[in-house]
């Protein structure tokens, strides 16, 4: 959702309830002529206020650190600079898989991003070439990490080195989710009598395919 102050926030946020400014007023206790206002940017909500609205619609203000890109230097032939971000981030499904759009010298291209392969082509073009706007609007951290294997050797290596602690990073986090919520469910069948001797087994293989030895498997299943 694209935030420029507190206004567009809370626009964006009710455009995509279908609400009307009237609509949302009556729900969340708010005359129409104040949240036009803030809408506007004419004038500001308290915290309070804004978080009050948002949860009105379902939403929550959260606090993410900034990303911010730098420039690298690339060698050999083509734009001698490729973009960084600091970190990664996720996208909807439907922004996700949105054809990717591009002009390659005097060359235009086409990237489907739901075809995995045409995926990983369009990726590779992202990391090399893409500007802020694309790598925002096309480049999904989870996706990447699936890709990873495919398109890294066809990097330079100046890119391959910068992205890679941001790739691996991803895929350890979402690696420990997933150990995480194996052994919540585990625990949660074993506090309700449900858990049987081949759920254990299928939770104990799962776990120690995410690089766990059997001790630490034990550990983490005792604990939940």
């Amino acid at each position: 959702m694209a935030i420029g102050h507190e206004g567009s926030l809370l626009e964006a946020a009710r455009v995509a309830r279908g609400l009307t400014q009237e609509a949302l007023a009556r729900r969340c206790g708010t005359s129409q002529p104040s949240l036009s206002a803030y809408e506007r940017g004419a004038k500001s909500p308290t915290l309070a206020v804004l978080e009050r609205i948002l949860r009105c619609l379902d939403f929550e203000l959260t606090l993410n650190e900034r990303i911010v890109f730098h420039q690298i230097e690339v060698a050999g032939p083509g734009r001698s600079t490729a973009l960084v971000p600091n970190r990664l981030w996720r996208l909807s499904p439907e922004r996700c898989f949105a054809p990717l759009w591009v002009w390659h010298g005097r060359e235009h291209k086409v990237f489907a991003l739901g075809d995995r392969d045409k995926r990983a082509a369009g990726y590779a073009w992202l990391l090399r070439y893409g500007d802020e706007t694309q790598l925002f609007e096309h480049l999904d951290a989870a996706l990447l990490v699936d890709v990873w294997p495919e398109l890294v050797d066809g990097l330079p290596p100046e890119i391959r080195e910068a992205w890679w602690p941001l790739v691996g990073w991803t895929k350890d986090q979402a690696i420990e989710e997933l150990i995480l919520a194996d052994a919540q469910a585990w625990g949660q069948d074993h506090r309700r009598r449900t858990a049987t001797r081949a759920k254990r087994l299928r939770v104990f293989r799962r776990l120690a395919g995410y690089g766990l030895d059997p001790d630490q498997i034990r550990t983490l299943m005792r604990h939940w």
